[in-house]
């Protein structure tokens, strides 16, 4: 079990890692520029924070200050290069679950199998984006909430490293992807419910009412045009 002042800054980043997770859990969708930030804040905190844990062979305090500085540039990183935030929030989503099954197998990690599921699963976040804009905040968000959950509860594995599940208890390992599954699978459906919806326009019933001439030629410039940097999220939001 972790001890000390560092044990307790890694008990806030938990419980921070909680509501974070739940929010873009249920949300995600509806608040993804938010959820690109923290996503590449995430991601970067875990990469750079792992990197400096293992340069400073083993330091914490480096750890969780290259954490937090590489955070800040992912954050920025992800909010205003929206597909490369898109592919990578798929990316770590397929690492993740890669990361999972070998955990859940007891074999050892092959990098390639994990570096090639994150490849596959970024390139599929970039060409279906508005499925994987729902799927990925559901799933990332929950296991981040686990995650930090289980932490909260047992302090005995260190978050910022990346192989932190291959040193779980069998049970705990279990427990912990049964409630991401179901976790998951929940704001999965609570975000296809609350998604906006079109609007339906009724013919009209009878008489003489008028019914407005549009050009077609204006009406497929209106959908040709470029959403520029709009994510699917936005559209929705600009129709609802």
């Amino acid at each position: 079990m972790l001890t000390g002042e560092n044990a307790d800054i890694l008990f806030y980043y938990a419980t921070i890692a909680v509501a974070a997770g739940l929010v873009e859990c249920f949300f995600g969708y509806r608040i993804f520029r938010f959820i690109l930030g923290v996503a590449g804040f995430v991601a970067a905190a875990v990469f750079f924070g792992s990197l400096g844990y293992e340069l400073s062979g083993g330091s914490e305090p480096v750890s969780i200050i290259a954490g937090l500085a590489g955070g800040v540039l992912g954050a920025c990183l992800f909010y205003y290069l929206y597909i490369i935030g898109v592919f990578f929030l798929g990316a770590i989503l397929g690492f993740t679950i890669a990361m999972y099954v070998f955990s859940l197998m007891n074999m050892d990690v092959i990098p390639a199998v994990l570096y090639g599921a994150a490849i596959i699963s970024g390139a599929l976040a970039a060409v279906f984006q508005k499925p994987m804009l729902i799927i990925a905040p559901a799933f990332g968000g929950s296991f981040a909430a686990v995650t930090g959950g289980a932490y909260i509860l047992y302090r005995n594995f260190y978050p910022l490293d990346p192989g932190f599940l291959g040193n779980l208890e069998e049970d705990q390992l279990y427990r912990m992807a049964m409630i991401w599954f179901a976790l998951g699978v929940f704001g999965l459906v609570v975000q296809l419910m609350i998604l906006p919806r079109k609007e339906a326009v009724a013919p009209p019933t009878g008489g003489n009412t008028p019914v407005p001439d549009v050009d077609s030629s204006e009406q497929d410039g209106e959908d040709d045009e470029p959403s520029g940097n709009k994510t699917p999220a936005d559209d929705e939001t600009g129709r609802a």
